[in-house]
């Protein structure tokens, strides 16, 4: 993301050190994961919200557009 001008928030690596949201880690997230188990051959869906740190921020990005 960084490549086309949107480092990931919270990547010190590719940010150039900049944290303006104060997050600690990648605001990275997954919606739903999907797999099949390897044992039980059963498929597994997995789907998690935003935290609601998360909705906040891009709540401010948006704002400011």
């Amino acid at each position: 993301m960084a490549e086309i001008g949107y480092p990931v928030v919270g990547d010190m690596a590719y940010s150039n050190g900049k944290n303006p949201f104060g997050v600690e880690g990648q605001m990275l997230h997954a919606k739903k994961i999907e797999f099949i188990h390897p044992t039980t051959k059963d498929k597994i869906e997995i789907e998690a919200p935003l935290p609601k740190y998360f909705e906040d921020i891009i709540n401010e990005l948006e704002d400011k557009e």
